[in-house]
């Protein structure tokens, strides 16, 4: 098991990049899909619900703090039970690494290089991954430090970009669409993006211990949902919302509209970039999730030996899982935001739920211990 650990400003930055991610690129789309113009809104409203998927995730964290999901599950459940959903697990952070891998493999033979083959990207792509799990968590945590900001840099010089460009008129009318879609809204906004967190559950055990984890852990968290609903809403008063909807990468689309005195323009390279190193993390914490896991599950004293086996079990997955971009947008997304409610919200509380039952009552036991008689 890794012995390195990584600080609380490094863990912060890491669920930055993991909240943003591949949803720079796709979440207006997701969102908008059934908000219309009302998307924005819906996005905003979304952020309460995914603070608070959020704290249930790091109460689970608390119940065994140097435990990972994997082992809590196995402690909680016994070791047949627990170990049948540790599996689930598993195959939910292999698919999730998967579709990220595939991501970036469609956006860069759509967008930028179109006459390289995709399996080309993938390898080029899943080389560095490797690299990265095999330099180890800490390695992790300092390289997030280093390119942090660089994301954040050039999704601040989109938005001081777009601005000539806003039109108030495409947020008409407010509130158009049904309740039912409104609240299907909110829910796919929250789930989409702060319930893929729960890869944070097998980074937690090896964050060093301070006073302010679970403040930095909501704030990082926050920020990054801030981000994402800014960027919605930037996108819906540039392009309008029908716009928003068809085209799933259509940050960077916006970053080619960019156009300052007829000097400056054409920086959806920088675009490219930042969405690239938030997506590189992104899956480097969901292969490493799904390797650390599989270490856990199997009570192996190290992961190492773990990584090429699973490296080469992502790329070939990354091929598998979907034909084409529009198989990927109208068959795996809808059906994402169910698995991602069911993994990080309905299974964490049940686990909750059975730690309160069996362990409760010893705790407050030994809170209280009843006084014997002299």
């Amino acid at each position: 098991m890794p012995k390195e650990k990584v600080t609380i400003r490094q863990f912060a930055l890491l669920t930055f990049l993991v909240m943003v991610g591949d949803m720079i690129l796709i979440y207006p789309s997701l969102v908008t899909t059934l908000g219309k113009q009302d998307a924005w809104i819906c996005s905003f409203l979304s952020q309460p619900i995914g603070l608070f998927i959020i704290w249930i995730l790091y109460k689970l964290h608390q119940t065994f703090p140097e435990l990972s999901l994997i082992e809590i599950c196995k402690k909680l459940l016994g070791p047949w039970t627990g170990s049948v959903l540790s599996a689930g697990y598993l195959f939910y952070f292999a698919i999730g690494a998967a579709i990220c891998i595939r991501e970036v493999g469609d956006f860069m033979t759509t967008q930028i290089y179109l006459q390289t083959p995709i399996r080309v990207i993938l390898i080029m792509l899943m080389c560095s991954l490797t690299w990265g799990l095999m330099k180890g968590l800490n390695t992790m945590g300092a390289t997030s430090e280093l390119l942090t900001p660089i994301v954040v840099f050039f999704m601040a010089f989109l938005f001081m970009g777009l601005m000539p460009k806003l039109d108030a008129s495409h947020l008409k009318p407010f509130l158009s669409i049904s309740w039912v879609h409104l609240i299907e809204t909110v829910i796919r906004g929250s789930f989409t993006s702060f319930g893929e967190l729960l890869v944070l559950t097998m980074i937690l055990p090896y964050v060093m211990s301070g006073p302010h984890l679970k403040r930095d852990l909501l704030l990082a968290t926050f920020c990054g949902g801030l981000l994402l609903c800014v960027l919605l809403l930037f996108s819906i008063m540039v392009v309008g919302p029908f716009l928003t909807q068809h085209n799933i990468f259509i940050s960077y689309t916006l970053s080619q509209k960019i156009n300052i005195g007829n000097f400056f323009e054409r920086i959806e390279a920088f675009m490219a970039t930042a969405w690239l190193i938030a997506t590189y993390f992104k899956s480097l914490l969901y292969m490493f999730a799904f390797v650390i896991g599989l270490a856990h599950l199997f009570r192996l004293k190290t992961y190492k030996p773990l990584i090429l086996p699973s490296s080469l079990l992502m790329f070939a997955l990354s091929i598998l899982i979907s034909p084409n971009v529009i198989f990927y947008i109208e068959t795996i997304m809808p059906a994402w935001v169910d698995w991602d409610i069911t993994c990080s919200f309905i299974i964490p509380l049940f686990l909750l739920l059975v730690h309160r039952i069996r362990f409760g009552k010893n705790k407050k036991n030994q809170t209280h211990p009843e006084r014997l008689p002299t």
